[in-house]
């Protein structure tokens, strides 16, 4: 029956040339992939171990649950807001020492974040810490996203996004388990140490890449993030999934990543945790069937992943066991495993390379930007209309967006071999003059 209404929608391609599904192993066999995911493998291994780490460290201090939100806030709000520049600096300079250095800048920040909770100081020498954490990451994330593309051959970008988006939910598996070893064997801050060395371990593998050599023109910055915007603007259905995702993240989950923990705690105890293990299996599984399936529309198939995003609030709000809320949460990783993988493989294909950081870091802004907000409203809401009724109009969002998403022309016949339509200058503005 699914086979058939996959056919029916023809998001699977069936010709004898498109059979041919991706291979993972001649990837890692090229020397310059290899490196490059060997290093991101490491840094996503220490990025894993961060969230729980730094709980158990305030716990520890005997700090309140603000000073764990205002850290999370102080990580992504100078990510958020510095994206853009990195965009353009990565598409201005070689890409290879911007990775380094930010990874550097990384791996110092977690080390002294880790020294703040071992020295027993001020805790807002930690938040500082994580405030140059973020900026850091906003340089060095476009850099990495527009690397990729030099590491592969354009036909096999699909499968190297999904092979870093399978390890991204084994680092996911992996992490809390690490946090908590340490944990038992030492000061939970310890683990923060271990993610500052992880930056630095990858820092020294980057360092042998080749340096992915500028592909953008030495424009002012003004210039360059508007020929960005222009390229974003150029791909509608990019455009339309940013605006869906970052309204998904406020109204989907953020209110069930807050208000979450607290109802599934009194179902079972570590049942949260066995939600976040179920998800991270997800989004496992998810990127590697993404990196073996040849799509004749991935938009479309991304966009129907989002779906699953619905299920764990709706499952929740009805009262639903543990055991159908690690289903959901299984599914929910494999949807969201599956958009990363098809948006950002599309991406690489379609956008020229001299603004492919660019378009990624204002696509990432996008995404992110109303996170943080989501997380702040979610309590406040809740204590206004309760729980269970926020988490219904969570789930009916979700469906109602993907419904606004797929209605989309653009967006459904999205395909291999579709290309970026440009968008002109302005009349009477040079191409590199600043406003």
């Amino acid at each position: 029956m699914y086979g058939e209404v996959v056919r029916k929608l023809d998001i699977v391609s069936v010709t004898s040339a498109e059979k041919q599904t991706p291979k993972f192993t001649p990837l890692l066999k090229s020397s310059v992939f290899r490196r490059f995911f060997i290093s991101r493998a490491i840094s996503l291994i220490g990025d894993a171990v961060v969230p729980t780490a730094l709980a158990l460290s305030l716990v520890a201090r005997e700090a309140s649950a603000v000073w764990l939100g205002t850290m999370m806030a102080a990580a992504i709000l100078p990510k958020v807001l510095l994206l853009a520049i990195g965009g353009v600096a990565a598409d201005r300079l070689p890409k290879r020492p911007l990775m380094v250095a930010s990874s550097v800048v990384c791996g110092v920040a977690q080390i002294g974040t880790a020294a703040v909770f071992l020295a027993d100081a001020s805790l807002w020498w930690a938040l500082a810490c994580q405030a140059v954490f973020g900026m850091s990451m906003a340089i060095g994330y476009p850099a990495t996203f527009g690397y990729l593309p030099h590491c592969v051959e354009p036909k096999d970008l699909g499968a190297a996004n999904a092979l870093v988006g399978a390890w991204t939910g084994t680092a996911s598996l992996l992490g809390p388990t690490v946090a908590a070893v340490s944990a038992a064997i030492g000061p939970p801050s310890a683990a923060l140490a271990v993610d500052g060395a992880s930056f630095l371990v990858s820092a020294a593998l980057l360092a042998g890449l080749p340096r992915g050599e500028a592909t953008g023109s030495p424009r002012p910055a003004g210039a360059g993030l508007r020929e960005g915007w222009q390229a974003l603007r150029g791909l509608p259905w990019l455009l339309r999934m940013t605006v869906v995702d970052s309204l998904i993240l406020l109204l989907v989950a953020a209110p069930f990543m807050v208000l979450g923990p607290g109802i599934v705690q009194h179902l079972t105890p570590n049942g949260w945790a066995l939600l976040m293990v179920s998800f991270a299996l997800g989004e496992l599984l998810g990127s590697l069937a993404c990196g073996r399936a040849r799509l004749r529309r991935p938009i479309l198939t991304a966009a129907l992943g989002l779906l699953a995003m619905g299920l764990p609030p709706l499952l929740l709000a009805a009262g639903a066991g543990v055991p159908a809320l690690c289903a959901a949460q299984f599914l929910a990783g494999a949807g969201i495993a599956a958009y990363g993988v098809l948006v950002n493989t599309a991406i690489q294909q379609t956008v020229p390379a001299d603004r492919l950081s660019r378009v990624g870091a204002i696509s990432s802004i996008g995404s992110f930007a109303f996170l943080p907000l989501g997380y702040v409203l979610a309590p406040l809401l809740a204590s206004v209309v309760g729980p269970e009724p926020l988490l219904w109009i969570a789930a009916v969002w979700a469906v109602a967006s993907v419904g606004a998403l797929i209605s989309d022309r653009a967006l459904r016949e999205f395909g291999p071999g579709s290309r970026i339509e440009p968008v002109p200058h302005a009349p009477g503005r040079e191409s590199g003059e600043e406003i």
